[in-house]
Formats: structure tokens, sequence, C-alpha cells
């Protein structure tokens, strides 16, 4: 089944039993430049992708 990824209106299909971390990078994005959300609460990105996870990926803005 595998687990989704979604950055903004991109949805991202990927394999479960990875670490959110791997995934982005497999879908060619900066993993350190989001945050992860799982079911509306922060995650880390080292943590491990389940079948069905819908992970929300919200963008990091900072400057000086």
């Amino acid at each position: 089944m595998g687990a989704r990824i979604v950055f903004g209106k991109e949805n991202v299909d990927v394999d479960s039993g990875i670490t959110v971390q791997k995934a982005v990078s497999s879908a060619g994005r900066l993993p350190d430049t989001y945050i992860y959300l799982l079911k509306g609460r922060p995650i880390p990105m080292t943590s491990t992708l389940n079948d069905g996870d819908v992970i929300e990926a919200v963008r990091i803005a900072s400057g000086g």
C-alpha cells in the first residue's frame, strides 16, 4: 500500500518502511526545509512510515 507525503497541492506516494527523510529525498526535495505532520502533530524526519500514513510537509520559511 505505502504512504503519502503532501507538499502543498502535490501528493507523492512513497514506500512504507523507510524514514520520512529518505522518502522526501527520493521525491527530490531537501528534507530539512520542511516540518512534518502526521494527523496534525509534528513528527521527526527520522520516523518510519507505515502503510496508510499521510504526512503533511510544511515548508519552513526563514530569513533575516
